[in-house]
């Protein structure tokens, strides 16, 4: 009887399992899981997120999202029944190959075609974008928002002391490195069942002001493809060399050298090796020199390009002119240094000149920011002065034991042969 009764009970919880677990079938099938997809990318983006799709088309994968790009994704579309908008939408993303999505929703992008969205995901959710967060967090890939992912991203907002809620937001997509990419492009979306956030206020259409400064970044472009865009000073042409001979290493996100660069990192270890420092991010480099019309780029000079060229702050990324209507730079993942022909699109109508300010020999009693980038160089060869830009009796030390050190005649008068041993 004691093994019958056994049996019994054993029948009864498989039943009991059974039902349990229809109704959760019939449940499920009343409430769908939120998909949370990643941001549509449309002409007018740009960035490896853009190259990766772009192979997957079967165009050239230049990380530009121009008409021949949309032309083969409308053909990729077609071939692969979705519906042929020309755009990366919900659709298509999740008819692209798993791998190419996860990959691809992970990457760096910008520009006009992006959709300010960032996926905000709880347990419950499925789709690309959980995959990129499962990556991230070290979780199971399989697309489903479940505990285990729960407690890794807990882990990882414990980590970076934010509120341990494993939910994900900007904050959590932040922490990770992933904003600004697919996963979370500026902006917020949200998923069934979160609140609604107050939408922020509509910032003034400058589409008119921005469509006058791009054509005339076109009319200055092809002027500048007619100078000859040479330049003299010694101290820009050797940042210029330094740039070509890391001709071939590879971009990374952050990377300042040796071994690899991203855009901002490759123009200030260039002019640090000709004993210019210059800030660290694009935007701020904007500001890092002299500014002078387009046409009159020379080589050595900075040019930038912004998501909206009304405004210097959306500043993306920064190459340098190499002359005769090249440049080079460190584009976007899966690129290497490089040098390319110069491209109009988002492009501002300013270079800039960071040697311009440069006033040399230097003597004692000097002041200024020549005499602050040269305390800055002495630093970072392992003087301990004082950033004041003051050029006294500790900056004189410093000089004279440097041009000793390098076989120069010890004086505190500091010319352009001095100046380009530093680097």
């Amino acid at each position: 009887m004691g093994i019958r009764r056994g049996g019994v009970s054993a029948l009864g919880l498989v039943l009991a399992l059974a039902f349990s677990s229809f109704a959760a079938v019939s449940a499920s099938g009343a409430t769908k899981p939120p998909v949370s997809t990643c941001a549509t990318i449309a002409e007018g983006s740009a960035g490896p997120a853009v190259a990766t799709l772009q192979k997957v088309v079967r165009t050239t994968a230049d990380g530009d999202f121009g008409p021949m790009t949309k032309a083969a994704l409308t053909t990729w579309q077609k071939r692969h029944h979705v519906k042929t908008t020309g755009v990366v939408d919900d659709a298509t993303w999740a008819a692209l190959p798993k791998a190419v999505a996860q990959t691809a929703c992970a990457q760096q992008v910008h520009g006009t075609g992006v959709s300010a969205t960032c996926a905000r995901l709880a347990v419950g959710a499925v789709g690309p974008a959980v995959e990129v967060l499962q990556k991230a967090v070290a979780a199971d890939v399989d697309g489903e928002f479940g505990p285990l992912t729960a407690a890794a991203v807990k882990a990882v907002q414990t980590k970076a002391k934010l509120r341990s809620t494993g939910a994900v937001g900007p904050a959590t997509w932040a922490a990770l490195g992933l904003t600004g990419t697919p996963a979370c492009a500026t902006g917020v979306a949200t998923t069934p069942g979160t609140p609604t956030p107050t939408p922020a206020p509509k910032p003034p259409d400058d589409s008119k002001q921005q469509k006058v400064i791009r054509d005339q970044v076109v009319k200055l472009a092809a002027a500048l493809l007619d100078a000859p865009g040479t330049s003299n000073d010694q101290v820009a042409l050797k940042a210029l060399h330094f740039a070509r001979q890391q001709t071939g290493k590879p971009y990374k996100w952050a990377g300042v050298g040796p071994k690899s660069y991203d855009c901002s990192g490759l123009t200030m270890a260039s002019y640090l090796h000709s004993g210019i420092t210059l800030p660290r991010i694009a935007a701020d480099q904007y500001a890092a020199g002299t500014p002078v019309p387009l046409n009159e780029a020379q080589q050595g000079d900075l040019l930038f390009y912004a998501g909206d060229v009304t405004k210097p702050a959306s500043i993306y990324h920064v190459v340098m002119y190499v002359g005769g209507g090249n440049v080079i730079d460190a584009p976007y993942t899966g690129a290497f240094v490089g040098t390319r022909a110069l491209w109009t699109r988002d492009l501002l109508p300013v270079a800039v000149r960071p040697v311009a300010e440069l006033t040399l020999p230097l003597h004692p009693g000097a002041t200024g920011w020549t005499v602050d980038q040269l305390q800055q160089e002495l630093n970072r060869h392992g003087a301990a002065l004082t950033v004041d830009g003051g050029y006294g009796p500790a900056t004189v030390t410093a000089v004279k034991a440097w041009k000793q050190a390098h076989k120069l005649k010890p004086t505190a008068t500091v010319g352009r042969t001095a100046w380009l041993t530093f680097g």
